[in-house]
């Protein structure tokens, strides 16, 4: 009886032991976007170019003989359902979580990764409160939205335009970048012509893009998710509106291009990535080469995914064979100036900023996004 149990014991385990074996040779990294929703495009555009750098890897054996999973949490890009998500996928193991898209859904899990000692690399934000106070746990690779909006409005003073106006999403993001706004055009000693708020889910807005036609600024700024900034920039085009119109790095994507169709000519998308076509960066010729290797297409939102998992990846080489989470983190925070292929990424424990690259972009009457 005593043989026969035992065989029945050592052969219940066989799969648990199998198991165990596969999870020692996978680092698992978990992911939480709005996959559906109105940010879905880019965001999908942003896994890919992730997941192109982590397959090149995974393909060539790993990190350290270790594979890399991507476990991705779809949270509809509503913050009330990314706590959930990403408590989720901390129990299921993940070593960090990664590339966590929006303002509000990043923010509110900043207690959630003090608590479990989890790090945070590369949220798709460029929220300030996520860089100042420095967060012990987030490790930022995108430039700011107030960068982002900084340079813009220095590049239309440029030009001599001086009338600009906002219209901005009522949450963390849209104040972020309000408030960039403002102290940039205090800097240029400039007033804002108009500007306007909208709550979520965005209502009737008929009689504010009239508002906007009237005051006839310069330049608006539009700040929201694809569908929100689509929609006015639709409906301000359909009244006539002749304003040159900027939106930022969040719809730097082809989905958003492409929702726009014929009134997103002219339109200005800053960009916290580098141009995939530019042929002389080092980054730009890598994502090209491994897309068109697998099949996959090549996109701005592609780029900053990539570049994302450039991050993610050196940090896991350097941490060792067996990294722990906090490991990890005094691992990212040490790393300086790590070369991307011509864009500079730097931490350090003052300093959890990553990258400062701004770019600006136009939508072109074929539909592309052209730098």
């Amino acid at each position: 009886m005593s043989r026969i149990w035992f065989f029945a014991a050592w052969l219940c385990c066989l799969p648990f032991a199998s198991l165990a074996a596969e999870g020692a040779g996978t680092i698992l990294i978990g992911q939480v976007a709005g996959v559906t929703g109105p940010v879905a495009g880019s965001v999908q555009e942003q896994i890919s170019g992730a997941e192109i750098y982590l397959k090149a890897i995974n393909d060539k054996g790993g990190v350290l003989g270790r594979h890399i999973e991507l476990r991705v949490m779809d949270d509809g890009f509503d913050p009330k359902r990314t706590p959930d998500a990403a408590r989720q996928l901390i129990q299921e193991g993940a070593l960090s979580l990664f590339l966590v898209r929006g303002t509000g859904n990043a923010e509110g899990i900043l207690s959630l990764l003090e608590k479990e000692g989890v790090p945070l690399i590369a949220p798709a934000t460029g929220a300030t409160h996520l860089r100042q106070p420095v967060k012990r746990w987030v490790f930022n690779v995108r430039a700011t939205y107030q960068m982002e909006v900084a340079a813009a409005v220095r590049h239309l003073v440029t030009l001599n335009i001086n009338n600009l106006a906002m219209i901005h999403v009522d949450d963390a993001f849209g104040s972020d970048a309000l408030a960039g706004f403002s102290k940039v055009l205090g800097e240029q000693g400039l007033k804002p012509a108009f500007v306007s708020s909208y709550k979520r889910p965005m209502g009737d807005i008929t009689q504010e893009v009239k508002r906007f036609a009237q005051v006839a600024p310069g330049a608006i700024f539009v700040i929201g998710s694809a569908a929100e900034s689509a929609r006015f920039i639709r409906q301000y085009r359909a009244v006539g509106g002749q304003a040159q119109l900027l939106t930022l790095s969040n719809n730097a994507a082809q989905a958003f291009v492409d929702e726009l169709g014929g009134d997103g000519a002219g339109v200005i998308v800053t960009q916290v990535v580098p141009d995939s076509a530019r042929a002389s960066l080092g980054i730009a010729q890598e994502y090209r080469r491994l897309a068109r290797d697998q099949g996959k297409a090549v996109s701005d939102a592609g780029m900053e995914g990539f570049m994302s998992a450039k991050v993610l990846v050196e940090a896991l080489r350097r941490a060792g064979k067996e990294p722990t989470r906090e490991v990890l983190r005094s691992t990212l925070e040490s790393m300086r100036d790590f070369d991307l292929g011509g864009i500079s990424i730097r931490y350090s424990p003052a300093d959890h900023t990553g990258g400062n690259f701004v770019d600006t972009s136009v939508i072109s009457a074929r539909g592309r996004l052209l730098r």
